[in-house]
């Protein structure tokens, strides 16, 4: 299969094709007479693999190491990655969570704490107390 019908079977760029031959986690394509990339059926096979993997947000080095393992240990390995994908999205969550709360708490400081400065005072915003009264 030439790289243009392969990108355009795996919703990629030919460029993407390239990087990950330039690299080394896909094999080298053979050329055709005209000078084409073409690309065997296990070539095409690991090129499917690795945009399947990239859309699952893995790193091109977590894919070459899965490339570089036993084949045997790759069910194991994907899944030991998502299961740590998984912990750092927990993660994640749990800081924007928390930043929601801090964001919740602090408007609803400044719209129900009372100033002498009306609406120019955002010392509540902050936890302060107010002291824009005296200036």
């Amino acid at each position: 299969m030439n790289i243009g019908d392969l990108a355009k079977k795996l919703s990629v760029s030919t460029k993407t094709l390239r990087h990950y031959e330039k690299i080394g986690i896909l094999p080298q394509a053979n050329r055709s007479d005209n000078g084409y990339r073409t690309f065997s059926r296990a070539a095409v096979r690991q090129a499917r693999f690795i945009v399947m993997l990239r859309r699952l947000e893995l790193s091109l080095e977590e894919i070459r190491q899965l490339l570089e393992d036993n084949p045997d240990s790759l069910r194991k390995n994907l899944i030991g990655i998502l299961d740590e994908k998984r912990r750092a999205a927990r993660v994640e969550v749990a800081v924007l969570q928390g930043k929601i709360e801090d964001l919740d708490t602090r408007s609803t400081n400044l719209a129900t704490m009372h100033s002498a400065m009306g609406g120019r005072c955002i010392c509540p915003l902050f936890g302060e107390n107010c002291s824009c009264d005296g200036e």
